[in-house]
């Protein structure tokens, strides 16, 4: 800094200014790097706060063995959206509420569910791959026409 004030009273300007400009240039960069340092531990305490909410399901309450479910989007029987509310449903695979305990699914139950859901799903499937065979006709088709491969 005398250096600085010894220059101007010399009334060498050019030098004080270029004494300045380098100065204030290392200031800007120790200021920089100070910065940086906040800006990264804000920047990772933000990223550690966002994945604690993804964690964390705010539509999912856990009460012990029951998971009790604020809202649920769902068709009715008409095909129309319904939106169910506070379900509880069994928070351990393989078992169900029944009243107001948890109770296991018995394996003849299960295996007579696999069952049905097979004999249903045998047509299904068959008509879910017609759909997408007829889709996948017209996209090429379409995609012919504009000259396209």
């Amino acid at each position: 800094m005398l250096n600085f004030v010894n220059l101007i009273l010399q009334n060498k300007l050019d030098e004080a200014k270029k004494v300045l400009f380098d100065r204030l240039d290392e200031m800007v960069a120790e200021r920089t790097e100070s910065a940086k340092r906040y800006v990264a531990a804000d920047r990772l305490e933000e990223v550690e706060k966002l994945e604690e909410v993804a964690r964390r399901n705010t539509n999912i309450i856990k009460m012990g063995r029951i998971n009790k479910i604020r809202r649920r989007i769902r068709r009715n029987a008409k095909g129309r959206i319904v939106v169910q509310k506070n379900r509880r449903r069994s928070g351990i695979k393989g078992y169900r509420i029944s009243g107001n305990t948890v109770k296991r699914i018995p394996a003849t139950v299960r295996l007579k569910k696999a069952r049905l859901l097979k004999r249903s799903w045998k047509t299904t499937r068959r008509a879910k791959l017609r759909r997408t065979l007829i889709k996948r006709k017209m996209s090429m088709r379409r995609r012919a026409g504009l000259g396209l491969k």
